[in-house]
């Protein structure tokens, strides 16, 4: 299980929890995807590289051009996100993230929720921070994510309502059980919207056990004089129940199953990690092939890991297919939903198999027709890349070139990056 730990250690903001997501990793080009639906209302939307204290961290800026709306209700919120082009996770999170803000806002000014208008945390830099972040986490394929105590810093901040004391009302509100700790320094040390974040999105734990794999630093704008305004996001693996090696199949009573699960077993040149998989099945028989295209193109820009589609002969000698399906377990029954629904289809076989996965990591290169993402594995002791299709395809046709061309010129960045010795931090 892929997982992260959020170490607060000046504080958490929605553009510091986003610079930490991309400097784990996350790729600036799936930040601008994420959020491309805002169109113009976004004047400009950079990635800053910040010190504070003598350390780096990366942090987002947004500018809201004329376009932008005004103070909106959660109604108003809810809505937009109910018709932007997000992932149902995705949209879910947003959605949960504002709807824990309104409540705290309502509640911390004595009024009904549909009563509440957002001032701070309601502008398009905000709509940036949250389906950012909530887009971040899931492609960085984080499954569980665990935060630590969060400062709260003291004195008072200037906001619509006037003078507040810190921490903001809301703020509080959104922190009622969770870990906190006192500083003495003043300032912010921790927002509404980054507070919001963390108590929908994490759980509170000490630094879980884990394989770790990247290191991510979010910084915030301002400094303070006790700690680095840096938020700090570990990514790795978890180990499996009980701790050492999982035996695949142990729980099925599989005990001559391989015993390597984290790692390496001796000899190994390719140390990978077991995960689970769900693999859904089923055979179709009355469907035409060009309605079992378009169901596997739709299967395929879900959530799903995998589709195989292949050609069969069933009773009376009737031609069909046979669909298989491989999804990550969180994910098996919104795919079975999607198989009952839309193909003749009476049923669907299930059953979980473990899988043996490399390394790998969301990464992009800068070619002259801009920037294609890639997908990135360890192999052994080196990494190796390859251009992702779709990105190659958007940008070629948005250059007005041919596919070959955009995949050769995203082929000889990598190649430079693998000289450069830089490949596997794209």
């Amino acid at each position: 299980m892929r997982i992260g730990y959020l170490d607060c250690v000046g504080g958490v903001s929605g553009d510091m929890f986003v610079g930490a997501l991309l400097d784990a990793g996350w790729p600036e080009a799936a930040l601008r995807r994420s959020v491309a639906w805002l169109g113009r209302e976004i004047a400009e939307l950079r990635i800053e590289t910040r010190q504070t204290s003598g350390f780096r961290g990366q942090g987002i800026v947004v500018v809201p051009s004329a376009a932008a709306s005004g103070h909106p209700s959660l109604a108003d919120l809810v809505a937009r996100l109910a018709q932007a082009p997000l992932e149902p996770a995705v949209r879910e999170a947003s959605t949960k993230v504002f709807r824990r803000l309104a409540e705290a806002e309502a509640r911390a000014h004595g009024k009904p929720l549909d009563a509440v208008r957002f001032h701070e945390v309601g502008a398009v830099d905000s709509l940036v921070d949250v389906v950012a972040a909530c887009c971040g986490v899931r492609e960085l394929g984080l499954e569980r994510l665990h935060v630590s105590p969060v400062p709260l810093g003291s004195g008072r901040v200037k906001a619509a309502h006037g003078s507040l004391p810190l921490p903001a009302p809301a703020t509080a509100i959104l922190l009622e059980g969770a870990p906190v700790r006192w500083t003495e320094v003043d300032g912010e040390r921790c927002t509404p919207t980054g507070a919001a974040l963390v108590t929908a999105l994490g759980t509170w734990s000490p630094p879980p056990p884990m394989t770790l794999t990247r290191v991510g630093c979010g910084a915030g704008t301002f400094s303070f004089a006790d700690v680095p305004n840096l938020v700090r996001l570990f990514v790795g693996d978890a180990p499996p129940p009980g701790g050492g090696a999982e035996r695949p199949g142990a729980a099925a009573g599989l005990d001559d199953a391989p015993m390597w699960g984290w790692g390496s077993a001796p000899g190994e040149v390719c140390p990978g990690r077991w995960n689970r998989v769900a693999v859904l099945c089923t055979q179709i028989d009355d469907a035409t092939p060009e309605e079992i295209g378009w169901l596997a193109e739709r299967l395929r820009g879900g959530p799903a890991l995998d589709v195989l589609v292949e050609s069969v002969q069933m009773k009376k000698s009737r031609i069909g297919f046979h669909l298989t399906l491989i999804a990550r377990l969180a994910d098996e029954e919104a795919l079975m939903a999607e198989l009952l629904r839309h193909s003749p289809t009476l049923g669907v076989r299930r059953r979980v198999e473990w899988r043996r996965e490399l390394e790998r990591a969301p990464g992009s290169v800068a070619t002259p027709y801009g920037a294609i993402e890639i997908k990135l594995a360890r192999r052994g002791e080196d990494w190796v890349a390859e251009p992702e299709y779709e990105s190659c395809r958007q940008v070629a046709e948005q250059a007005g070139v041919g596919l070959r061309e955009v995949m050769r010129a995203a082929a000889r960045a990598i190649q430079a990056a693998r000289e450069a010795g830089t490949l596997g931090r794209l």
